[in-house]
This record gives C-alpha cells, structure tokens and sequence, in this order.
C-alpha cells in the first residue's frame, strides 16, 4: 500500500461521530496463525481492513507455483469482491496471529450515508492498486526495468514484485536530492545483499522496510547494470518470503516500542554503575546490551546518535533500550530541557 495512506491514517481526518459510526458499522474478528479468512468460491459477504497481524494473498493461476502477496496492518483486502458482489477469487489465510476489522456488505449503505468519504477511500485505494497494475506487470518480462517515486510505492510492493517475478538484478534508492542511500540484490526473486544507511545484511534489509518516511525514488534494474557498484558486506542467506513476513511483524512491534520511545532525540542516560539484564528481557538482546552499555557508559546520546553508534536496525536497538529504561538502568532526557528532565 502507498506510504501514507493507509486506514489508520484516513481515520485521522474523520469527526468524532463520523469514527463512532465506523466503529458502529463494523465489527473487529480475531484469528490464530493459519486460519483461512476465505478460500476460492466463498461468497464476498465483507472486506477486510488489517488492524494487526500479516496474512497472505494465494493466487493460483495454473502455474508451477503460486504467487502470494503479503499484507500487514493498514492493508485493505476482499473489497473487490465485496464491492461487486463476485465470489472470492483467492485463498487468503494468516502467518501469524491477527485482526481485521470487517465490514459488512450489507452495511454498505448505512456506511455510504454516514461516512461517504470511507468509500472516497476506498476509491482512491482501488484507483492506486490499478495505476500500479501496469508497473507490476512489467515484472513478468525477462527484461525488467521498474521504477517509480516512494510517495506512491511501498517498499513492500517493490520487494514482493521483485520476489513473486523471480527477478534477478538490483534495487537502488536514491533520496530527494537524488544521491544513492541504498542498494539491494537479489537472485531469482531471491534478496542476496542489502546496504541501507550504515548497515548491510539483513540488518539494512530490516531497517529499510522499518523506515516508513522514507522519500525519494528507486529502480529496478534486471541482470548485470554497467552502472551499479557490486554491493559487498554480509550476504543474507535467508528465504525470500519468510525475510518479508519477518519485516511485516518487526513493523508492528516497532510502532509499539515507539509509542513508549516516540523523541528520537531524547538522551540515553545510565542511571547505574552495572548492567544488570533482565531474566524476563530476550536472552538474544543480551549481547546488544552489552554492547549498547558500553557506548552509553563514557557519553549519554539520543537515541538517532546511539542508532548509528551500532550495526542492528532501529527495532532491536529500541527493545534494548526500552528494557533498560523499566528496568531503571537508563533514563531518557529531553534535548530541549537545559536541566535535563526525563521524559
């Protein structure tokens, strides 16, 4: 889904009695990992809007393999069917735990007369997955060169293009000013090497889909390009589609951690001599503990300075810190607070 201009963020723009209609007029279901939401031939009863959770889209078109299409919260799915009235025409089902909150179609008028702009929404969602549709298809050619603006494409997009069209070639991304920030390879669909700011590996992949303001342009360049560096640094090993699930769910968790962690520029200060670990805390965060310890022990920084002091994406580095501070080892202080308040 475009950056942007997801659910969440259209619900922002509406009045209050407009979101209690919303509320009113849908009901949240609630699903275990591999449940089916519907298979092919169900009739179109609803649509799906994802509140938590990553599920996967099935389309089977007779080929040798399947082509499956990711989806995280924000993402809207079954309104196609559900607007016209067609039975389902793929298998949907969940990777992990997850939420929707569903919209009857029998509601729909109800809907229509007391949020009009709810269907502008959907419109405008409908007109963007079709004004992508032919870039997509691009991606079926031997010869693939895809590229486009970060305004109107989610990196989500992009990466599951290159995946479902087992491409091999190179993405690259430049920002605004139009200089190269980074750079992804993949073999066959599969992701290969990744450099994003100062990380490379899984890591950068991590990060870059972490990055949800990221602006600027990216292209798609199909085999060997004459003018792409070969991208060196820690290979990534790791299948295609389960590196995409993995970045959908750090997604989640990183909104999370950022609603206790929102000032990227607070100051990371010790409040003890010694680190203590919590039992309760991930034993696999230990070591960047440790690590993230000793840079805080000489010189407190923000949080955007500690980042770019270690090689993990932004989500790790935020779970370290966020056990850290409930377990009174650090506090957090505000940059604009000449006496240092916590925050």
């Amino acid at each position: 889904m475009a950056r942007g201009r997801d659910f969440f963020g259209f619900c922002t723009t509406l009045k209050p009695l407009e979101r209690k209609a919303l509320g009113a007029l849908s009901e949240v279901r609630h699903l275990e990992e591999g449940e089916t939401v519907y298979s092919p031939g169900d009739p179109a009863d609803s649509l799906y809007i994802i509140n938590r959770g990553v599920v996967e889209v099935v389309q089977d078109n007779g080929n040798e393999k399947a082509a499956v299409t990711y989806l995280s919260r924000g993402d809207v799915f079954g309104d196609v069917e559900a607007l016209s009235g067609l039975p389902r025409r793929h298998l949907v089902r969940t990777r992990e735990a997850a939420s929707f909150q569903c919209f009857r179609r029998g509601d729909f008028p109800d809907l229509l007369e007391r949020i009009p702009s709810f269907f502008l929404y959907l419109s405008k969602q409908l007109a963007l997955r079709l004004w992508r549709a032919a870039d997509v298809a691009l991606a079926q050619s031997h010869c693939m060169e895809l590229s486009g603006s970060l305004s109107n494409f989610d990196l989500v997009t992009i990466y599951q293009t290159i995946l479902n069209s087992f491409q091999t070639g190179q993405l690259q991304i430049l920002n605004e000013k139009g200089d190269p920030i980074s750079a992804c390879s993949f073999e066959n669909g599969k992701p290969r090497h990744c450099q994003f700011e100062h990380l490379e590996g899984e890591e950068a992949f991590w990060q870059l889909l972490l990055n949800a303001k990221l602006s600027g342009t990216f292209s798609f360049f199909s085999g060997e390009h004459p003018s792409s560096d070969q991208i060196e640094g820690e290979p990534i090993n790791r299948n295609g589609q389960a590196l995409l699930i993995q970045a959908l769910q750090f997604r989640d968790e990183f909104a999370d951690v950022k609603s206790r962690l929102p000032d990227p520029n607070a100051i990371v200060h010790r409040r003890q001599l010694n680190i203590s670990w919590p039992e309760r805390a991930p034993e696999e965060l230990r070591p960047l503990a440790e690590e993230v310890w000793q840079i805080v022990y000489s010189k407190p920084l923000a949080l955007s300075e500690l980042f770019r002091s270690c090689s993990v994406c932004e989500l790790k580095l935020y779970r370290v810190v966020d056990e850290l501070v409930l377990s009174q080892h650090f506090d957090l202080l505000s940059a604009s607070s000449s006496n240092g308040t916590a925050v």
